[in-house]
């Protein structure tokens, strides 16, 4: 028997499901790939952040920004774990070498949650000094763009 390869989403796939599953956001289809800007809401006890997802294609891997409040600034300077980049903002939902995430995933069903957990436990990491959500280390910062290569040479 042969290997069943699921396919990968389309982006008008992943807008559709991001409009049923999260319409509180505004979720754009542009020439430049698909965006979702949104309120997220870790806990009844947390602030609301907006968020920013922005995915090109089935081939390249989302990236998830906080777009305010200002991360840094709730940080006051230390350091944020379990980021991309931390400049851009980017978070960290995912290791892309152990393929956690793939473009037959939807969006809605993961990076937002998993964008939602990770507020949580930066709340608990402001509050406490450690984070507790898990993941690996960040020997060096990476922006995610810098994985999506290698990601497309392991599909062929």
């Amino acid at each position: 028997m042969g290997h069943l390869r699921t396919k990968w989403l389309s982006l008008p796939q992943q807008l559709a499901t991001l409009r049923a599953n999260w319409p509180e956001g505004e979720s754009r289809l542009t020439q430049h790939g698909l965006t979702w800007t949104g309120p997220l809401v870790p806990s009844v006890f947390s602030r609301t952040y907006v968020t920013r997802v922005s995915y090109q294609s089935p081939q390249h891997l989302p990236i998830t920004q906080v777009l305010s409040p200002c991360l840094d600034e709730l940080a006051g300077g230390r350091k944020i774990p379990h980021m991309y980049a931390q400049k851009k903002g980017e978070l960290c939902l995912f290791t892309p070498k152990f393929y956690e995430w793939t473009g037959q995933m939807r969006i809605s069903h993961s990076i937002l949650p998993w964008a939602e957990l990770w507020l949580y436990y930066f709340e608990d990491w402001l509050a406490t000094g450690e984070w507790q959500g898990g993941g690996t280390d960040h020997p060096t910062p990476r922006s995610i763009s810098t994985y999506s290569a290698p990601f497309l040479r392991s599909l062929r």
